[in-house]
C-alpha cells in the first residue's frame, strides 16, 4: 500500500466526519483570530471576568448606603466605567471570534441584552433617567451573569425554563382548583350578615384566602375565626383544600421539576462528551496533518538524495515524533479494521466450538445408551442360554 494512502485523518474511527474541523481557513487574519479564540477561552480571561462581575455586585451592593454612595461617588462612577469597557471588550471578542454561534448561547443573548441595557441607562439623559427609574434593575442583574460560568448553574437554569412549560399547566390546574373552592367558600362562609366576609365576602378575598392557605400562613388562626362563626363545615372544607392544593400540587410542581432536572442533566453530559470527542478528534488531525507535512518533506528530501534508502528515512521521521503522537504503522495488524474482523472470527470460532461440544455431548449419549443396549441384549440371551441348558 503506499504511504500516501495509509495518513487518513479518521482511519481509527471508521468513518468520515469532514464537517466537524471546519476551521474557517478563509480568513485573511487567522493568526490573530486563532490568539482571540484561545485568550477568550483561557481561565485567565475567564477569571478577570467572574472577577469583575463579583466586583460589580459588591460595588452595587455597597453604594445601596446613602453616606457611603455620597462620600465615595467619583470612585463609584469610574468604577461603573471600567467595569462597561470590561464587559464591552468581552462582547467584542466574543463576536469577533464566532459571529453566529454567539447568538446561538442563551447566555450569551442576556449578556446582550443587559450590556445593552446598561449602555442606554448610562448614557440617557437625567430627565429621562427619572422617567425610566426601572432600568435601575439592569445593574443587580449583572449578577446573574455568573450562572454562565459555573456550569452546575447552567444545568439548573436551563431545567427550570425547560420546566416553564409542565409548571403552567400546574399551575393553571391549581388556578381552576382555587377557584372551585373560592365560589364554595364565597357561597358558604360570604354571607354579609352571619358570614366571614372578610374571607370569604367576594372572589378576590376568597383567592387570598385560597393563597395563604396553600402556603399553610396561619391557616390554623383562619379556621378559628371561621369556627366562631358556627360554620363547623369549614374545617373539613379547609383541611381537604391543605392536603389537595397544598401537598398534592407541591409535590407535583416538585416532581416535575425533578424529571426535568434530571433529563437535562443527561442532555448536558452527552454534550460535555460530544465536547471531549470533537476536541480529541481535532487534537489527532492536527497531529496527523503536521506528521503529513513530516512525510511530505521527507519524500522531498529523499529526491535529493540526502538518505542511502527508505529505511534510514522512516527512521529519521520517527525521530521527530513526540511521546504523545499516534504513530501510522504500515502493518495490517496493527490497524483496527483488522482487530475488529480478528476478534469477530475469534467470536464465531468460539461459538462454532461450543455447537461441536454440544454435538459431541450428544454423540456421547447417543453411543453410551447404544453401549447399554448393546450389554442389555446380551445379558438377556446370556439368560436365555443358561435357562435351556440347564433346565430345572
Amino acid at each position: 500500500m503506499p504511504l500516501g494512502k495509509q495518513i487518513h485523518p479518521f482511519q481509527y474511527s471508521g468513518h468520515h466526519e469532514p464537517a466537524i474541523f471546519d476551521f474557517r481557513r478563509n480568513r485573511r487574519d487567522g493568526v490573530f483570530h486563532n490568539y482571540v479564540k484561545r485568550l477568550t477561552k483561557s481561565w485567565i480571561f475567564k477569571g478577570i471576568i467572574f472577577t469583575t462581575i463579583l466586583a460589580n455586585s459588591l460595588f452595587v451592593a455597597l453604594e445601596t448606603d446613602y453616606q457611603m454612595a455620597n462620600k465615595f461617588f467619583i470612585f463609584f462612577n469610574v468604577s461603573e466605567q471600567l467595569f462597561l469597557a470590561i464587559y464591552t471588550v468581552e462582547f467584542l471578542a466574543k463576536i469577533y471570534v464566532d459571529p453566529i454561534k454567539y447568538w446561538k448561547i442563551g447566555f450569551n443573548v442576556f449578556d446582550f441584552i443587559v450590556l445593552s441595557l446598561s449602555f442606554i441607562h448610562r448614557f440617557l439623559p437625567l430627565r429621562l433617567k427619572r422617567s425610566l427609574y426601572w432600568l435601575h434593575i439592569v445593574r443587580p442583574l449583572r449578577t446573574l451573569r455568573t450562572i454562565s460560568f459555573i456550569r452546575g448553574l447552567q444545568v439548573l437554569s436551563t431545567a427550570l425554563v425547560s420546566t416553564l412549560k409542565s409548571v403552567f399547566f400546574v399551575l393553571f390546574l391549581l388556578f381552576l382548583l382555587m377557584t372551585v373552592f373560592a365560589l364554595i367558600g364565597y357561597y358558604f362562609y360570604g354571607n354579609t350578615d352571619h358570614g366571614d366576609y372578610k374571607n370569604w365576602g367576594n372572589l378576590r378575598s376568597a383567592y387570598f384566602t385560597l393563597f395563604s392557605l396553600v402556603t399553610l400562613d396561619g391557616w390554623t388562626d383562619l379556621q378559628a375565626e371561621t369556627g366562631r362563626l358556627g360554620f363547623m363545615s369549614s374545617r373539613i372544607f379547609i383541611i381537604g383544600f391543605i392536603l389537595v392544593a397544598c401537598y398534592l400540587f407541591f409535590n407535583l410542581f416538585i416532581g416535575v421539576i425533578i424529571i426535568n432536572i434530571r433529563e437535562t442533566t443527561k442532555e448536558f453530559n452527552k454534550g460535555v462528551q460530544t465536547e471531549r470527542e470533537t476536541i480529541l478528534l481535532q487534537k489527532k488531525q492536527a497531529i496527523l496533518q503536521r506528521q503529513q507535512s513530516h512525510i511530505a518533506d521527507l519524500m522531498e528530501k529523499q529526491k535529493t538524495s540526502q538518505f542511502e534508502s527508505f529505511s534510514e528515512m522512516v527512521e529519521k521521521f520517527k525521530q521527530t515524533l513526540r511521546h504523545d503522537d499516534y504513530v501510522l504503522l504500515d502493518d495490517l495488524c496493527s490497524s483496527l479494521s483488522f482487530i475488529d474482523i480478528y476478534f469477530t472470527s475469534l467470536d464465531e470460532q468460539d461459538n462454532t466450538l461450543y455447537k461441536l461440544q454440544q454435538l459431541y455431548f450428544e454423540i456421547s449419549y447417543v453411543l453410551g445408551n447404544l453401549l447399554e443396549v448393546d450389554r442389555h441384549q446380551e445379558r438377556s440371551e446370556k439368560k436365555d442360554g443358561d435357562g435351556t441348558n440347564n433346565p430345572k
